[in-house]
């Protein structure tokens, strides 16, 4: 009987870890991926591959493999492979949007092999995707799927309609981006489009929101149109004037509008995100019916300027551009220079219409953020509003998700590095308000990065073009772009290599322009130079000894310390010592400043890293150590030496009620910097040549560096100083 016991539980144990066995797949690991890639590519926690694969949470090498427990393996039939997701059971809180991404497909072509899912996604669903399936070309009649390379114009004239008709029909859906794969509606090139008392409706509209808009009810609506009684569709022209009968009505509201004493809304019912609800990044917030109160503050005249946006508008009035356009329905529609519209008194003091008809002043984006236009005349000197260019994004967000906050929460969770692109375009779109503040000229398409999969042909309607890459990871994935016009690929820390045949441009200065930056400043300094470094031979031995030949070298142990003596042997007490640390370990900067400091009763010493990236990161180290050893470094943006807010910052803090982190200053920095550039009389490749240019924080001095690849090289050379806290040592 107990043999028989023994038995049964070997039987059951063996079982078992058969069962287990057939719940493990082996990943052959690629060269350049990583734990977190793999793990999310199987859905499954990395904590859970570290458990199978001892050591993985250390390192991993190509060529070998990871054992890949399946995601809820005790009850789940799931088989996945390169191609192919087969019998995956939705999970409960899962959204079509994150198992597209999880599965490496779209929506519609997750719903295309999925058709039970169409409707609604429900926990429990068994989802089966083959990816050598070609996607179909699912739209309407009347409807246009955008493809890579489409522009506006180049659709408008394939379906005979104008820009104009287009883009009314779409101004919903289209803001600043056109996007690859977006559903665009074709209206009738027959219909006249927008007398006086018309409106035309676009994507998006209903008739609540219209009859609103347009100071009517439902009924008043549907009887002056019944065209629209059973469906109002995009496309449809309609009559917007209020009937006779109501005229009464209209003229006690315009009284009402006059002789009040309304006081706004100063709430600014952004949504909990902070973007802005007005162009490229930003999103309206429709869900709730705005109203503006009125008890307290006047309302006035006031005449709009040229150049003047609903944004800067909204701004100027100190309310959300929903509030704005409620107490002005019409500029729902457009924002026409020379048009009256009511604005709070208080807000525009300075810029109401007054008896003596005196101009009055704009606070735009544009003026506010080139106070001192005398550091670019080179570029506002000869601006070209004439002529259209085209401007791209190279981008892990499609422009549905930049729009939805649901979206871009998800996708920040998946991965914490996507929040630097989401600034970077918050502080874009200030530059592109800016830009289209000066009557720039130029459409905006976005690229969504994970959508290439080979080459890029973009056909272009414009003879100048640029391409914006932040923060890629791997510049050598970049794909190879062929275009019919001229295109110029920006790299911003993204480190491409080559751009083909276009023009390579790099806005950020690179590392062997710091250090010879660096090394050239130093070298012209009466003074000892000592190189410490932890490694058997300095990384940058060959560059230091070029610029300083008597240059002395140091070795420090992995953890920073010096052998007896070597230190003060290095030093000279009767001249100034600048230690160049050359290491990227934290512990080494401690332990080498440690030692460094105890040195200083005896020894004039100053610390130098070559590269901003050798700074520790924040917290890590504190800065009482930079001052003390006085620390000089080079620097790509201009620091806030005297925490005083440039007017760029102003503006955004504004906006998003926070302060600009660092990828959103380079967003509107770069941004603008390029609009201004492309929209020159001269060449792009001109300005590179001949333009220096200054921002908010970073300048612009291009050279070139080879065949068709120009790179920025100016930049500043900081010290901190025990008092000062930090100087300039030298602008570049």
């Amino acid at each position: 009987m107990g043999r028989l016991f023994t038995l049964i539980i070997i039987f059951i144990l063996s079982s078992k870890f058969t069962i287990a066995q057939e719940n493990i797949i082996d990943h052959p690991i690629k060269k350049g991926e990583s734990v977190y890639v793999i793990s999310k590519k199987y859905g499954v926690s990395m904590n859970a591959i570290f458990q199978l694969n001892p050591g993985s949470e250390d390192v991993i090498y190509a060529g070998r493999t990871l054992k890949i427990p399946m995601p809820n393996s005790s009850n789940s039939n799931t088989v996945t492979s390169e191609n192919k997701i087969t019998n995956y059971e939705v999970k409960r809180g899962e959204t079509k949007s994150g198992l597209s991404r999880r599965f490496g497909v779209s929506i519609a072509m997750l719903e295309q092999q999925n058709p039970h899912i169409i409707r609604m996604l429900q926990a429990g669903h068994i989802i089966n995707v083959d990816k050598t399936i070609r996607e179909e070309e699912r739209v309407n009649e009347g409807e246009h799927r955008v493809v890579k390379g489409e522009t506006l114009w180049g659709i408008s004239r394939r379906y005979g309609v104008s820009v104009e008709q287009l883009t009314d029909v779409n101004a919903s859906q289209l803001s600043e981006f056109l996007q690859i794969g977006q559903v665009l509606t074709i209206p009738d090139k027959n219909n006249v489009y927008q007398n006086p008392g018309e409106y035309l409706v676009k994507r998006g509209d209903t008739k609540f929101e219209l009859a609103k808009r347009f100071n009517m009810t439902i009924d008043q609506l549907e009887e002056q149109n019944p065209h629209i009684i059973d469906m109002l569709m995009a496309g449809h022209l309609i009559d917007i004037e209020k009937p006779i009968n109501n005229n009464q009505d209209t003229l006690a509201e315009v009284e009402a509008n006059e002789n009040s004493t309304d006081q706004p809304l100063t709430e600014n019912n952004r949504d909990e995100d902070g973007l802005n609800s007005a162009d490229v990044v930003a999103e309206t917030t429709n869900s709730n019916t705005t109203k503006v109160d009125s008890t307290n503050t006047q309302y006035v005249d006031y005449i709009i300027k040229p150049k003047e946006t609903l944004f800067s508008l909204s701004r100027k009035a100190d309310m959300t551009i929903d509030q704005l356009t409620t107490l002005n329905p019409k500029l729902s529609t457009a924002v026409n220079a020379g048009d009256i519209i009511k604005m709070p008194r208080e807000a525009t003091s300075d810029s109401v219409v007054t008896n003596d008809n005196s101009e009055s002043t704009t606070k735009d984006v544009v003026a506010s953020t080139n106070t001192e236009t005398n550091k670019n005349d080179a570029l506002y000197s000869s601006l070209n509003i004439d002529k259209a260019n085209g401007l791209y994004f190279y981008t892990p967000f499609s422009s549905e998700e930049l729009r939805s906050s649901e979206l871009r929460e998800e996708m920040v969770n998946s991965n914490s590095d996507y929040q630097r692109f989401i600034d970077f375009f918050q502080g874009a779109q200030i530059a592109i308000d800016s830009a289209k503040a000066l009557n720039l000229n130029f459409e905006i398409t976005l690229i969504k990065n994970n959508n290439l999969r080979q080459g890029l042909n973009i056909e272009s309607d414009y003879d100048k073009n640029a391409v914006l890459v932040p923060f890629l990871e791997n510049g050598n994935n970049y794909p190879e772009i062929i275009s019919n016009q001229s295109l110029s690929i920006i790299d911003i820390e993204s480190n491409i290599n080559s751009a083909g045949n276009n023009t390579l441009l790099k806005a950020m200065p690179p590392y062997d322009i710091q250090k010879r930056k660096t090394l050239d400043y130093i070298s012209n300094q009466d003074a000892q130079v000592i190189v410490v470094s932890d490694l058997e031979e300095a990384q940058n031995k060959g560059s230091i000894q070029q610029a300083i030949p008597n240059a002395k070298f140091l070795k420090v142990d992995n953890a920073g310390f010096f052998e007896t003596n070597a230190l003060q042997d290095a030093l000279d007490s009767n001249k100034l010592n600048y230690v160049i640390l050359d290491s990227e370990k934290t512990i080494v900067f401690l332990n080498t400043t440690t030692a460094l400091m105890n040195q200083l009763a005896d020894y004039d010493i100053q610390l130098v890293l070559m590269e901003t990236s050798l700074l520790p990161k924040q917290n890590e180290v504190s800065k009482m150590r930079y001052r003390i050893l006085k620390l000089i470094f080079p620097s790509i943006m201009y620091p806030e030496i005297n925490n005083a807010e440039t007017d760029f910052e102003i503006t955004y803090r504004d906006i998003y009620d926070v302060a600009p982190t660092r990828s959103a200053i380079l967003g509107f920095d770069v941004t603008l910097d390029i609009l201004l550039r492309i929209s020159q009389n001269t060449s792009f490749e001109n300005t590179f040549e001949t333009i220096t240019s200054e921002h908010s924080h970073l300048k612009f001095e291009y050279k070139k560096t080879n065949k068709n690849i120009y790179s920025n090289t100016s930049l500043y050379l900081m010290q901190y100083d025990s008092n000062e806290g930090i100087t300039v040592l030298k602008n570049r």
